[in-house]
């Protein structure tokens, strides 16, 4: 008698077990491909069957953003009957690709099902930045990346944001990179309207060099050949790093004092060159080193007699004019000089004058 009741509890136990909704999805993931915002709300119709043994019920739909919008069938849908999600993605002001979930619970189980939508959104051409360069399909904000003052001793970051107009995935690659510097494109691959960056890491101390510099590489694209505009510059301030040093061991430096910091030529007529020197004198209490002298304006040339200055002694700086350099009848350059003076490592010189 006891074995019967609990052979009928048990086939009780059996029959409430596997009495239940069970839901199964056609698919749980939709791609609506590349399309652009004008296109407007797009919609995909996610279908389902209760394959289960009781009716089913949809008791929740839930998405993670408000561009994406759900409707669900809500009445109880009976075993082999099906139902719909229908969910909507809204692309405006969303330009580039996207991947959304939208989370699905019912009573077929206590794990709720995921599905997901995703594409790729071309934005409208009015949310477009302005990026006036261009290198086959991939449009640049500039063409240069500027790091400014570069410390010795410390790697820097710059970027640059360039955009895929084009209809097709770009790959960019770099070539004729400098070996101080890394170049890496986030992400590795654009998709059509997507904007991303160059992004650069430059080591100051892999160069041996001061002062300002300019280094290029070159964006091309795998399997397609460069075009006009494929030359990025990346220029940089080289100078030391005072900023760890303390107001006592700045104090006990070197400093760089000029006789004058402007040097005016006057009218300078025919083509024979002209001469004139800047005292360069080191005030502080510590030796000044002098690490380099640069000038980019081709009419005029600098020669540094002594790169090392003890504490009250001189060094002279001799700029000299050749008029059959100039390109222009006004003379108007600048010399820096770069020194380990901590106050001011970088020191500029005003170089005037005019030609007939």
């Amino acid at each position: 008698m006891k074995r019967s009741i609990l052979t009928i509890l048990f086939g009780t136990w059996l029959a409430v077990a596997w009495a239940q909704p069970k839901i199964v999805f056609d698919t749980k993931e939709h791609d609506f491909g590349t399309f652009e915002e004008e296109t407007g709300p797009v919609t995909h119709i996610f279908k389902f069957v209760n394959q289960g043994n009781e009716p089913l019920m949809v008791t929740n739909v839930r998405t993670t953003c408000g561009c994406t919008a759900s409707q669900y069938t809500r009445e109880p849908i009976a075993p082999n009957d099906s139902g719909e999600i229908k969910v909507t993605y809204n692309p405006k002001g969303r330009p580039g690709r996207f991947s959304k979930p939208v989370y699905v619970t019912t009573n077929a189980s206590v794990d709720r099902e995921t599905l997901r939508i995703k594409g790729i959104v071309i934005g409208s051409k009015s949310r477009r930045h302005a990026n006036p360069y261009h290198i086959g399909d991939l449009s640049l904000r500039s063409l240069h990346i500027p790091l400014f003052d570069t410390p010795k001793g410390h790697l820097r970051t710059g970027q640059l944001v360039v955009r895929n107009e084009g209809k097709t995935e770009l790959i960019p690659i770099f070539k004729h990179v400098p070996s101080h510097i890394l170049v890496e494109m986030i992400p590795s691959i654009l998709h059509p309207d997507e904007e991303g960056i160059i992004k650069i890491h430059y080591d100051p101390d892999a160069v041996d060099d001061w002062g300002f510099r300019r280094d290029e590489f070159s964006v091309g694209f795998e399997h397609e050949k460069g075009s006009e505009f494929n030359t990025i510059t990346v220029s940089a301030n080289l100078l030391d790093d005072f900023s760890a040093w303390t107001p006592e061991q700045r104090q006990q430096a070197g400093h760089l004092t000029l006789s004058t910091d402007v040097v005016d030529f006057g009218i300078i007529k025919g083509n024979k060159s002209c001469k004139q020197t800047v005292t360069i004198t080191n005030s502080g209490k510590s030796k000044l080193t002098l690490h380099k002298v640069t000038n980019e304006n081709r009419p005029l040339k600098t020669k540094l007699k002594r790169h090392t200055i003890n504490p009250g002694k001189s060094a002279e700086l001799i700029i000299e004019v050749d008029p059959s350099l100039a390109r222009t009848n006004l003379l108007n350059g600048r010399i820096m000089i770069i020194s380990d003076d901590p106050n001011q490592p970088s020191v500029p010189i005003r170089v005037l004058g005019s030609f007939e």
